[in-house]
């Protein structure tokens, strides 16, 4: 119980600096500053949103009985039998995004409006975790079993990337003043 209060508050740290990077954003690029990633940073707050609001539904037991709702259908349709397959190639591919997804970000680091682009890929990080975890691969699954903490060590990780990115942002617009009302 305390992990999923401590990854939902975590989570909650980077939303609410996205969003106040948005409007900071948006606010400098009225003032004809440059600001044209506030639309970036608005999606990254709403997709740390999202997070914190599955791992509150989940914390709950609201999720409850969703799995198996999903193998049935899967049974249904003659999937079932071939998953592992299916499950391989999409955790391969979940892993080969969220690599090019940081390595691109670091690439584009040293930019000073283009940094979100490392921001995406630290978000890319926990929702790949998630997505490789809901594929639910049996040595994914004995792995979490062996290593609970790695889920929270994964989304503590990808939230201070996020926020360490947001807050080098929002110190960049204010050199610049576009986070000061003007009078």
């Amino acid at each position: 119980m305390t992990d999923d209060v401590l990854r939902v508050a975590a989570l909650l740290v980077p939303c609410l600096l996205g969003l106040w990077t948005a409007v900071a954003c948006r606010r400098a690029h009225l003032r004809g500053l440059p600001g044209s990633d506030a639309l970036v940073w608005a999606g990254l707050s709403a997709v740390f949103f999202l997070l914190s609001l599955m791992k509150t539904a989940r914390g709950l037991g609201l999720l409850r009985g969703f799995g198996g709702f999903l193998r049935d259908i899967f049974k249904q349709r003659g999937w079932y039998e071939d998953r592992r397959t299916l499950q391989s190639t999409a955790s391969i591919a979940v892993a080969v995004v969220v690599t090019v997804l940081v390595v691109w970000g670091l690439l584009w680091a040293w930019h000073y409006i283009k940094r979100y682009r490392l921001a995406i890929g630290f978000a890319g990080v926990t929702v790949g975790f998630g997505i490789i975890r809901f594929i639910s691969l049996h040595e994914v699954d004995a792995w979490n079993a062996y290593a609970p903490w790695a889920r929270t060590v994964v989304d503590l990780v990808a939230a201070a990337g996020v926020s360490a990115v947001a807050i080098a942002r929002l110190r960049q617009l204010s050199d610049f003043g576009g986070l000061r009302h003007r009078t």
